[in-house]
């Protein structure tokens, strides 16, 4: 019985740049195959791609229906809470669609503005209508108020030092406030 083989092995005598062509033995037919499932996976892809925006452009659609019918109210409220947000100081609390302070009287002769402190001690507009105004200067708000009461507390704190009293400002300000509303009525009884 004679078995014969069932592969035919071909022996080449290949130069140097046969040896190491890349394209030895391709048979460019076979790739027309390989363009057409390439070309049927892309269609899929483009396919399936236009479902889905088809189907977020109706829950969108759904969405906006039901939020005509929602109550505002609970949604301002909802938003206006911190829910779990930073809370910290505010550096800025001036409302952004308010002319800022520097910019009211462009003027070089009017009142300075100072960067580094941000503060206008003066009035920019001294004369405007008291009535219209909206920013009357930094020094309007050191002479009223709580910021005179303040000023005299320290200076009566100041004065009762060098008269000798152990009394500080800072060190201790709910005693030098006690002894000041003490030193106001004995001085309203005399």
């Amino acid at each position: 019985m004679h078995i014969a083989p069932d592969e035919k092995i071909e022996t080449f005598e290949l130069d140097y740049d046969g040896k190491r062509d890349r394209w030895n033995g391709y048979d460019a037919s076979t790739y027309a195959r390989v363009i057409e499932r390439y070309e049927a996976r892309d269609e899929a892809r483009r396919k399936y791609l236009k479902e889905q925006q088809l189907k977020k452009l109706e829950e969108k659609n759904t969405k906006v229906d039901e939020s005509k019918q929602m109550d505002f109210a609970k949604v301002e409220k909802r938003v206006r809470t911190t829910g779990g947000g930073s809370t910290g100081t505010v550096r800025n609390l001036r409302i952004r669609e308010d002319t800022a302070k520097y910019l009211l009287n462009l003027d070089v002769s009017s009142a300075y503005y100072d960067p580094k402190t941000r503060s206008m001690r003066e009035d920019p507009l001294p004369d405007a209508d008291p009535n219209e105004k909206f920013y009357e200067g930094d020094n309007q708000y050191r002479m009223s108020g709580q910021a005179l009461e303040f000023k005299q507390l320290n200076i009566h704190a100041w004065e009762a030092f060098d008269k000798g009293q152990d009394i500080h400002m800072q060190a201790a300000p709910s005693q030098a406030e006690l002894l000041f509303k003490n030193y106001k009525v004995i001085k309203e009884k005399l």
